[in-house]
């Protein structure tokens, strides 16, 4: 069961933008300071904290209009407010002048060169602040906006990641309910087919009886095959490791699909890398994936076509890779995100969980799987195998 994350960043940086409010007063022997930042939604600053300031001004917030959407400067440098009662950053300046406000100072907080909020300094007096002053200020805004940003990112991720886990969540119940239902809709069609089977060796062989109980028999069993297929998806069996050749294990596939070859007058081109070891893997289930990739291919040839088959091993990156390429219609760009998602299909008698269950199988494996396609030219899918030795593999089963 996944796990939702609830982010505490949310507290911490509450206190540190009162931390920074409060210093600046202290710092610069200031009335107050408000720290202003932009809500995207309304387009509006709004005063996110503040310190030493009436509430009753506070209160007549939000700060808008463009005044405060352009900060004045290409440098974006702060911007001290001497005259109080007509500068044009200053909305309520009688109400300001009123609770003994005489000058003030902005500081903006800036990423990737936009303003998007700022710290403002309410002073009881005029004074001519400081190189070192500004510098202060400078270095605190920036500090501060820095600090902002990375809260923005965290909460987004962290919220990315819930929605993401909350995700995982429901698929894994509709994968349990998925199987639940199939394991019961399968033992009724056991009995539709064995019962229509038995009325079919009985029945004449002439007439509309038993051109019927064929069909019958005949969808019946597609519907098991579908069936199994959605068990074989919602299970992902663990893998059974041994020790095998990955040339091997596309000798025998290839074997299987003899026949299927000959019908539609496919040529298969082997290149076979004899310097392949064998390593840890499922030789049952990578078979099973080569199979389901060579039918794809098959299908997407229809007749007299060519699909070469490739493997090699990179000792680099200590991966065997398979790469099986095909000259049929290929995949629209559109819809090749979408080929390893169940029940996706082209084939009209697909089911569309072929690709899933070896997309399942590959990824038990620590492997990848890469498709390449064009319209006309046809489809290459790369199948990447992690080599994994006999004692790693032992340690791994360790650790887990």
């Amino acid at each position: 069961m996944s796990r939702l994350v609830h982010s505490k960043t949310k507290p911490d940086m509450n206190e540190l933008l009162k931390l920074i409010v409060s210093g600046t007063t202290r710092g610069l022997k200031a009335k107050g300071a408000a720290l202003c930042l932009l809500n995207k939604k309304t387009g509006f600053f709004h005063i996110g904290t503040s310190f030493g300031i009436d509430e009753k001004y506070i209160a007549l917030e939000p700060l808008t209009g463009n005044r405060f959407m352009s900060w004045p400067g290409e440098k974006k440098s702060p911007q001290i407010i001497t005259d109080i009662l007509h500068a044009y950053r200053v909305k309520y300046p009688q109400e300001a002048w009123d609770i003994g406000i005489r000058m003030m100072l902005d500081v903006p907080l800036v990423i990737d060169d936009t303003v998007f909020g700022f710290v403002r300094v309410y002073l009881g007096r005029t004074k001519k602040f400081s190189d070192d002053e500004l510098d202060f200020m400078n270095a605190l805004a920036e500090q501060c906006a820095c600090a902002i940003n990375h809260n923005d990112r965290i909460k987004f991720h962290v919220m990315q990641y819930n929605k993401l886990a909350t995700k995982i969540d429901r698929l894994s119940s509709l994968g349990r309910m998925a199987a639940g239902i199939a394991h019961e809709i399968n033992n009724p069609l056991t009995g539709i087919l064995l019962y229509s089977s038995n009325l079919f060796k009985k029945a004449s062989k002439d007439g509309a009886f038993r051109n019927g109980l064929e069909i019958i028999m005949q969808e019946t069993q597609r519907c098991k095959v579908i069936i199994q297929g959605l068990l074989d998806f919602s299970r992902e069996k663990k893998p059974e490791k041994v020790d095998a050749n990955i040339n091997t294990i596309i000798e025998k596939a290839l074997a299987l699909m003899e026949n299927e070859f000959l019908i539609k007058r496919i040529h298969i081109k082997k290149n076979l890398d004899p310097a392949i070891i064998s390593f840890q893997l499922d030789d049952n289930q990578i078979e099973q994936v080569l199979i389901n990739i060579l039918l794809n291919a098959i299908h997407a040839i229809n007749e007299k076509g060519m699909i070469n088959i490739r493997s090699r091993i990179n000792k680099k990156d200590k991966h065997v890779y398979i790469e099986i390429r095909d000259n049929g219609y290929g995949i629209p760009q559109d819809k090749l995100k979408k080929i390893f998602e169940p029940f996706y299909t082209t084939k009209a008698d697909g089911t569309g969980l072929g690709l899933s269950v070896s997309y399942g199988i590959i990824k038990n494996h620590q492997g990848t799987v890469d498709i390449l396609s064009e319209l006309g030219t046809g489809t290459v899918i790369t199948v990447g195998l992690p080599i994994i030795d006999k004692s790693r593999a032992d340690k791994k089963e360790d650790d887990s």
